[in-house]
């Protein structure tokens, strides 16, 4: 009798459980929205398929603030919300902000070399906000893959860069539990250097999942076993958006990053050289701010601290952050507390640096 009362309790779970697991799947999909930009904004600048994006709404006559983000990623999730918009947090504190956008790539993009993204599109998009504002030096913010670039930046035109950002961006690829450092340890990418061909955005969105396969699994039952409210689901499910949404990679370029960057880690080994030019990281003269989380899964934060090593001592300031990988970007908490520390970080440069 007991074993009977047991396997309908057990029984009468599963079917609350199923029925509370459909209704979210159905949230979910009666959530799904366009998605746009929260702040408003205009493309200022083109120049071979990228843009650059300007955000309206300071009036402050702070030096710009360009923003370069990852090419693996759509940007977007930096201005989701209101309450979840690194975008906002600087507006707020009176910067006027711009982004650097990588563009589609098409078939022409496979044999892009990895140079190109420093030396002509970084390079142009930065001379053109240093005219159009009719100054000597632009503040970066660089986030993952993107700070990466901003670094190899700012170490070949010290001369361009007031302060720079770098958000959960790798420095040491092959330090702490480097998870795609290991998973591409056996991967042969000089092959697909000689002869490129473009990654699709799916491919990069099934290689983040296997990182962590149970992961989104584990998220839909807090999400069950938790009372959420509308909003909490509508942010969740603009999320889930951006992260199932990675763009194709240009087959070149990505070969290398991969096999110069996590394979020969380049970055600190030295030796690293993005056309005629090598990369020094002891070449960078500005302030230097470091942001890593400490749970991040993709840059441990044994990569990103790495950089206290390779440039000055006297440049460099770090700011830990107690979540994720994308917590840095869209946590409550970092909203709160770090991205202010940040954008008040980058005021203070801005006035000692004048």
């Amino acid at each position: 009798m007991n074993e009977d009362i047991k396997k309908s309790n057990i029984e009468a779970e599963i079917d609350a459980f199923r029925e509370k697991y459909g209704c979210l799947a159905e949230n979910f999909l009666n959530l799904k929205i366009k998605q746009d930009w929260h702040t408003a904004n205009e493309i200022c600048f083109k120049h071979e398929g990228i843009r650059i994006r300007k955000f309206l709404g300071s009036r402050n006559q702070s030096p710009p603030v360009l923003i370069v983000y990852s090419h693996v990623n759509y940007p977007y999730v930096i201005d989701l919300t209101a309450q979840q918009s690194l975008v906002c947090r600087l507006i707020e504190s009176g910067h006027k902000v711009f982004l650097v956008e990588w563009g589609l790539v098409n078939d022409k993009a496979r044999m892009r070399d990895l140079s190109v993204y420093v030396h002509d599109y970084l390079d142009n998009s930065i001379d053109f906000i240093l005219q159009q504002y009719n100054v000597d030096k632009v503040d970066l913010i660089g986030i993952c893959q993107g700070g990466t670039f901003s670094l190899c930046y700012a170490s070949l035109h010290p001369e361009k860069i007031r302060s720079l950002v770098t958000i959960v961006t790798p420095v040491d690829f092959q330090a702490g539990e480097n998870i795609i450092w290991k998973w591409s340890r056996k991967v042969d990418f000089t092959q697909l250097e000689q002869r490129p061909v473009n990654i699709p955005g799916e491919m990069i969105t099934l290689l983040f999942q296997s990182l962590r396969p149970f992961e989104e699994i584990k998220r839909n039952i807090r999400l069950i076993q938790n009372s959420e409210s509308i909003n909490k689901l509508k942010s969740t499910a603009l999320v889930d958006q951006w992260v199932f949404e990675c763009p194709d990679q240009p087959g070149k370029a990505f070969a290398q990053f991969m096999h110069q960057f996590y394979q020969e880690n380049k970055l600190v080994r030295g030796g690293l050289k993005l056309g005629e030019h090598v990369v020094n990281l002891l070449n960078i003269e500005c302030p230097v701010l470091n942001l890593y989380a400490t749970a991040d899964h993709l840059v441990p934060p044994e990569s990103a601290c790495a950089l206290k090593y390779h440039i000055s001592q006297d440049l460099y300031t770090e700011i830990s952050y107690d979540g994720g990988h994308i917590g840095l970007m869209i946590g409550d908490k970092a909203h709160r507390t770090i991205l202010p520390q940040m954008a008040e970080w980058l005021i203070n440069n801005q006035k000692y640096c004048k």
